[in-house]
Formats: structure tokens, C-alpha cells, sequence
């Protein structure tokens, strides 16, 4: 005789099967939502801990940022400053220009002279730096014109000088200079015939504190100086700065590069910016505690519900996914708005700092707030971790759960 047993239904089948991703959703959904207060006491200590870190790595970030700006000004990054160490034995001359403009990677190449002299107008006269420049040499150092224009490559007998220098002589309406003649005097070295020119001012730019005038460089060159002080060059990519400055200072030469700069700052902000999370990581500490505090009290409150749903046919690992979930809701819910928050935060900050420098005189613009995407994901992707880890003892625990313990509780 064969014995039949009665075909189960199909839901009752499907017990073997893990519950649906949907359902489990739903179910942390539901249980989060029922413990409304302490659910919001939980995501308020994630933001908190998160706003506090991201607001503090914003405003680490945005300061780097207008150092940066404010060391480098308009320099490219792929500029490369080359100076001699020694001029008497290597000399920045027309065939060491040449030689090194063949070099692989060289997208564009200038250069200039330096020397101290003397400037005349109006009865004043004052010492200052001049400067002979090329064309490419002007326009790879990014010099802010503020008024008129720079040397062109037809100009003979012009020059711009710097704000610096007409308060030197005296001069407050720099627009009154433009269009003017100046006398301007450079003893060179011997050898070579000092040059004693009137020049016609084309421009006014602002450089700094010390005066400084620019003339075309054949002033120089006519008056037999045949060493320069200075080359500069744009490499064809960021990425090929340090081969071509190896090969430069094989030469013997010596090369600066913005990209130092920057290296130096970045290293100095690494240090502040760990400084600035240390603080904003003891608010994450108790935040996570009581997200670790929140799962444990579920845990045990919900103890008979998960032996009977393990009973129903519930698997011990959608019990772990239930605790997994709601903890992953739970830190990401927080890290959102704490972002958002601490977003809105420092735009209100910007917006009263920048109206606080225009009332003293600042006409730039800044940002003290900088939230690069990778610093957003990047926290999200934390957070994620960070739920998981919280999640992993009482997971564990709800995975271990005997239904015939749970149910025989009070």
C-alpha cells in the first residue's frame, strides 16, 4: 500500500525559500516606524555625528582650496620655473633654449631677464625691478593686467609697470600714467651698455608689493646681454612634470614647480583635516552607541516575534538581513541629513563671510566650504560600513535565536 500525503500550498512551499528582499524591507521599514521616538533620538545622534564631520572636512577642504588659489594665483600647474645655480658656468642662453625646448614633453617655452634699475616721471624717481619678457614668457606667468595691455610681439619701446611702483612715486590715479613717457635706467654687468631708454607706458598690472616695470626683452638683447635670468615652460601634461624636470636638472639646472607648492599645502591640510575629524568623531562615537543601543533593545523586545516568524518558516538569515537592514537605514537616513544640514550651514556661513569682507573692501568672492563628490560618497559609503559593523552582534544574535526558547517566553 503507497502511502500519499496531502500536497502542501503553495505559500506553505515556499517557507524553504528565504523572504522576499521586499518584505524584509518592509518589515525594518515598520519596525523603525512604530518606535517613532526612539527611532529619531537614534538618526539625531547620526546626524549630529556626521554633520560635525562632514561640516568640519568642508570647511578643512575649502580653506585648502583658497590657500592653494592664493599661493599659486594664476600659475598653471604644468609651468616649470628653470634658473641656474651657477651662471658664470652654466648659462640660461639662446643654445641652452634651445636645447631644452627639444625635450620631449616641452609644450611651450619663454624666457627673461632681471635687473635692478631706475624709473623717472614727473620730476620722481624711484629704484625698481625690471624685467625683460617675450611674449610666451608673459602670458605663461599670467600677469592680471587692471588697466591697458600687455607687450605684443611689434612693440618696441613700450612698457608696463605694477600699482606697486606708481605709489612708490607718488602716483594715486593709475589711469593718468597710461599713454605717458618714462625714463627708465638699468646699469647692466660689464661687457654690456646700460640701457637708458624713454619708454611709453601701455599698462598697469598688480604683482605685489615691490615695483617692477616689464619691457620687451631686445632691450636687453640690443644692449649685448646674452644670459638670461629665467625660462619658463609648459609641459604638454600634468602627468610628465617630474620626467621633464629630471631631465632638466641633469643638465645642471635648477626647476621649480607649482606642483611643489601644492604637495606642501596638501601635506600641511592632510594633518588639519585628521585634527578637524578627531573632533567631529567623538559626536560618531556616542551616535553609533546608541545606534548599537537602539538594535540590542529591539532585539530583545522582538525575541518571540522572530521565534514565530522562524516557526512560520522564516530562515535564521532573514532574521540577520532584518537587523542588517534597518541598521543600514538607519545610518544612511542619519548621513543624508546630516549632510544636507551641514550643507545649508556652511552656504549661510559663505554668504556672511562674503558680505562681512565686501563691507571692508574685499570685491572677491570665496567659498570657506568645499563638498567635492567623492567627500559625499565617501561618507555615505562609511556609513554603509559603519551600519554593518553596528548591525553585526545583534544580527548574529537574532540568527541564533531557538523559536521554541522565544515562544515559551512571557
Amino acid at each position: 500500500m503507497k502511502l500519499r500525503f496531502p500536497r502542501l500550498p503553495a505559500k506553505l512551499q515556499r517557507n524553504k525559500d528565504s523572504i522576499a528582499t521586499v518584505t524584509v524591507l518592509y518589515l525594518a521599514w515598520k519596525n523603525l516606524t512604530t518606535k517613532k521616538l526612539r527611532t529619531f533620538l537614534t538618526i539625531f545622534g547620526i546626524i549630529i555625528g556626521i554633520g560635525a564631520i562632514f561640516f568640519l572636512l568642508s570647511f578643512g577642504l575649502g580653506l585648502q582650496h583658497i590657500v592653494t588659489e592664493e599661493v599659486i594665483g594664476n600659475q598653471s600647474i604644468k609651468s616649470i620655473d628653470i634658473t641656474s645655480p651657477n651662471s658664470k658656468i652654466l648659462a640660461l642662453n639662446q643654445e641652452t633654449f634651445d636645447r631644452i625646448g627639444k625635450l620631449p614633453h616641452v609644450d611651450r617655452m619663454g624666457r627673461s631677464f632681471s635687473y635692478p634699475g631706475s624709473l623717472s616721471y614727473s620730476g620722481s624717481e624711484t629704484d625698481t625691478i625690471v624685467y625683460g619678457v617675450d611674449p610666451v614668457y608673459q602670458e605663461l606667468s599670467n600677469l592680471t593686467v587692471i588697466k591697458g595691455r600687455q607687450i605684443a610681439s611689434e612693440d618696441s619701446r613700450v612698457a608696463y609697470l605694477n600699482t606697486a611702483l606708481l605709489q612708490s612715486l607718488g602716483i594715486e590715479n593709475v589711469e593718468s600714467v597710461l599713454d605717458q613717457q618714462i625714463r627708465l635706467l638699468v646699469p647692466l654687468a660689464a661687457g654690456a651698455e646700460p640701457i637708458a631708454e624713454d619708454l611709453t607706458v601701455i599698462g598697469i598690472i598688480d604683482t605685489g608689493s615691490g615695483g617692477e616695470i616689464f619691457v620687451p626683452n631686445h632691450l636687453f638683447e640690443s644692449a649685448g646681454q646674452t644670459s638670461y635670468k629665467q625660462f619658463k615652460l609648459i609641459a604638454d601634461d600634468t602627468n610628465n612634470i617630474t620626467d621633464l624636470r629630471k631631465q632638466i636638472e641633469s643638465l645642471g639646472f635648477l626647476t621649480t614647480s607649482p606642483v611643489d607648492t601644492i604637495d606642501q599645502i596638501n601635506q600641511i591640510f592632510r594633518f588639519f583635516n585628521i585634527i578637524l575629524v578627531s573632533f567631529g568623531a567623538i559626536g560618531m562615537i556616542v551616535a553609533v552607541l546608541g545606534m548599537f543601543n537602539t538594535l540590542t533593545i529591539s532585539l530583545l523586545e522582538r525575541t518571540r516575534e522572530i521565534g514565530l516568524m522562524i516557526a512560520l518558516g522564516g530562515r535564521q538569515f532573514d532574521m540577520k538581513r532584518l537587523f542588517i537592514i534597518e541598521a543600514v537605514m538607519l545610518s544612511v537616513a542619519g548621513a543624508v541629513i546630516g549632510m544636507i544640514l551641514a550643507t545649508i550651514n556652511g552656504e549661510v556661513i559663505n554668504i556672511i563671510m562674503n558680505r562681512l569682507a565686501r563691507s571692508r573692501g574685499v570685491l572677491e568672492t570665496f567659498d570657506l566650504f568645499a563638498t567635492p563628490y567623492w567627500l559625499v560618497m565617501g561618507i555615505l559609503a562609511f556609513m554603509v560600513m559603519v551600519g554593518l559593523a553596528v548591525a553585526f552582534f545583534p544580527a548574529r544574535r537574532a540568527q541564533r535565536i531557538n523559536p521554541i526558547d522565544a515562544l515559551r517566553r512571557e
